[in-house]
């Protein structure tokens, strides 16, 4: 069963952008969260496999692997090892196009945020995966 909202999730920032890693962790940090950071996509999936993390924050564009890649890569290694919850994804991204949350849902993800986003935005989302 899922944590609810208020519980303390564990939440991996995937994020190249020092300012939007920052702005994020300041989100997080008023929910009362353990929040970690990945500069990369490989990064992500390396912590991912080292830790429990209950929500994924992944940027789309980013150095040595980006965020689809890495997304289909956590996802393949949930479905190798029969994952009952796999870990929520949320596709925080500045590609707004119709398309791009399409590629983004394609990949695995399971919500997607344009940026810049409001702290309301990211609070409502994680909402729908962790009620109240």
């Amino acid at each position: 069963m899922r944590k609810k909202f208020q519980d303390q999730l564990n939440v991996l920032v995937v994020e190249d952008n020092y300012l939007n890693a920052k702005f994020a962790e300041a989100v997080l940090k008023k929910l009362k969260y353990k929040i970690d950071f990945a500069t990369n996509g490989k990064i992500g999936v390396e912590k991912f496999l080292e830790n429990n993390y209950d929500l994924i924050l992944m940027d789309i564009q980013m150095p040595l692997m980006n965020g689809l890649e890495a997304t289909r890569n956590i996802r393949k290694i949930e479905s190798q090892i029969a994952a009952e919850e796999p870990v929520i994804i949320i596709a925080v991204t500045a590609f707004a196009m119709e398309h791009d949350r399409t590629a983004c849902i394609t990949a695995g993800m399971d919500d997607y945020l344009t940026k810049p986003y409001k702290p309301r935005d990211l609070v409502d989302t994680i909402h729908k995966y962790f009620p109240e």
